[in-house]
């Protein structure tokens, strides 16, 4: 059967969250106030939720003065309801029970006192913006590290939130997301965010670029877009080895798979990187950008290349450098290339 207690769970829920207003909180305590059985069941609530360990900050200590201050502070506060004809409790049963309604009023304002420090004031923005000189490495409260690889500007709350690590990011930088599955890492690049929950990427989000781009390396994200009001617009999810894209001009974002990265890598710095990539993956980004089939294998596919390739070498140069480096044999027989 319903109970009267019922109404008020998510009320104490919301309070111990620190969610619920200065009026919601006033309401609970002389609710609270009322009656034995109201006090038991806050408590029981209070107790499951623990709320006491939800802060580092520590609690202060309040002495009879600060109890008797505080009640005088909730009496003068109901004698200007009753003057209103909006009685909520009487009086007298609450100067019968001075004392206990002593207790429960400096357990209330102790964890609004908490709640406030967890949720405004103390928990200032933290900005650090990396200009080439000073140390390109930096380590978030939550571990995650973060490397420059230009300048850039890095903000965030000097303590998370319970539901999320929200980051705001300007520049170039490699990221390694703590892992954190109930708290996503999210970063927040103009109309653009990236969610992960613990992963390594290569991010790159000038300030007023016209594309975004996230370069993932492990784990998997999600790209979402937005529209100047605020309105989502689209929405990917990014696999390791791919490129997720965001155009700004367009407002397109797209993916891209690991041969279209190295070409789209090819056309705009007119050089082809690989850094300790196996064989496999290499083949793929070759017979992708040069328009050849290539048949490797499979005592080569795990060997491994660190290599530059510019735009002005040809196929059979590359296959030639690849064959000197990872110690294999490159042969064609008709159209089709052969790396055993």
């Amino acid at each position: 059967m319903y109970s009267a207690n019922d109404k008020y769970e998510a009320l104490i829920m919301s309070y111990l969250d620190g969610q619920c207003s200065a009026e919601e909180a006033h309401k609970l305590l002389l609710w609270v106030a009322e009656s034995e059985e109201n006090r038991l069941y806050f408590n029981s609530l209070k107790d499951q939720y623990e709320v006491w360990n939800l802060t580092d900050f520590a609690m202060p200590e309040f002495d009879e003065a600060d109890v008797e201050a505080a009640l005088d502070a909730i009496n003068a506060k109901i004698d200007a309801i009753e003057e209103t004809e909006t009685k909520v409790v009487q009086m007298p049963w609450l100067r019968r029970n001075y004392k206990y309604v002593s207790g429960v009023a400096a357990a209330l304002i102790i964890a609004l006192f908490v709640g406030f420090l967890v949720r405004n004031p103390f928990n200032s923005t933290v900005t650090y913006a990396y200009n080439g000189q000073n140390e390109s490495s930096y380590t978030l409260p939550d571990g995650t590290s973060v490397n420059f690889n230009s300048e850039g500007t890095l903000s965030h709350p000097k303590h998370f939130a319970k539901s999320e690590r929200s980051v705001n990011f300007e520049g170039v930088a490699y990221f390694d997301v703590a892992k954190d599955e109930a708290h996503p890492f999210v970063l927040h690049c103009n109309n653009m965010d990236v969610e992960v929950l613990g992963t390594s990427f290569l991010l790159n989000a000038g300030k007023n670029a016209e594309r975004y781009t996230v370069d993932l390396y492990t784990g998997k994200v999600k790209m979402t877009s937005f529209d100047e009001k605020g309105n989502i617009l689209s929405v990917v999810e990014i696999n390791p080895g791919e490129r997720g894209v965001w155009n700004a001009t367009e407002s397109e974002l797209k993916t891209m798979s690991y041969s279209e990265v190295k070409e789209d890598e090819l056309l705009t710095n007119h050089v082809l990187v690989f850094d300790n990539e196996k064989l496999s993956k290499i083949v793929e980004a070759l017979e992708y950008i040069y328009k050849v089939e290539i048949n490797l294998s499979e005592s080569c596919a795990s060997k491994k290349l660190t290599a530059r390739f510019s735009d002005d070498e040809s196929i059979d140069e590359v296959l030639e450098t690849i064959a000197v480096v990872t110690e294999v044999t490159v042969t064609k027989e008709g159209e089709i290339y052969q790396i055993r």
